[in-house]
């Protein structure tokens, strides 16, 4: 069974170009040495992530973006086990989303932007990633 743990976050300042592409640089390489595949949507301030792999990695990884400084407010979404990875092919897929596609999750302590249950929140998370999954990453909305 693979692991899947989806978080949001927002970024502590403004994620330019080049910060982004230095992200997902590294974050590839990391990933593609753990076995761990993904995806990262990225609006305006805005962070969702995917990561599947083994349960114990993914979890791991998660610890470490926890404490990463450029962004606050991780919020879990969802985890669980499931039969085979939404991203297999991914390092680290990376799309960045209009104001328009962007979703509202609750921030880490259910303040911001109005608590929606959680259930929603993690219906939405998948639905979005399955979404961007099955239309694959658009080119013309790299960075």
């Amino acid at each position: 069974m693979i692991f899947q743990l989806c978080y949001t976050s927002t970024a502590t300042g403004e994620m330019q170009r080049q910060d982004l592409l230095d992200l997902l640089s590294v974050s590839r390489r990391n990933n593609e040495q753990l076995g761990i595949t993904g995806l990262l949507l990225f609006s305006s301030d805005r962070f969702i992530q995917l990561l599947e792999g083994d349960e114990a990695d993914v979890r791991k990884l998660y610890e470490q973006i926890r404490q990463d400084t450029r962004h606050r407010d991780v919020t879990l979404v969802y985890e669980g086990h499931v039969s085979e990875r939404d991203c297999p092919d991914w390092s680290m897929g990376f799309q960045a989303l209009p104001e328009s596609e962007w979703l509202e999750f609750p921030s880490a302590d259910g303040s911001e932007q109005g608590l929606r249950p959680m259930v929603e929140a993690m219906g939405r998370a998948k639905a979005i990633i399955r979404s961007v999954r099955e239309r694959g990453l658009d080119p013309a909305r790299e960075l």
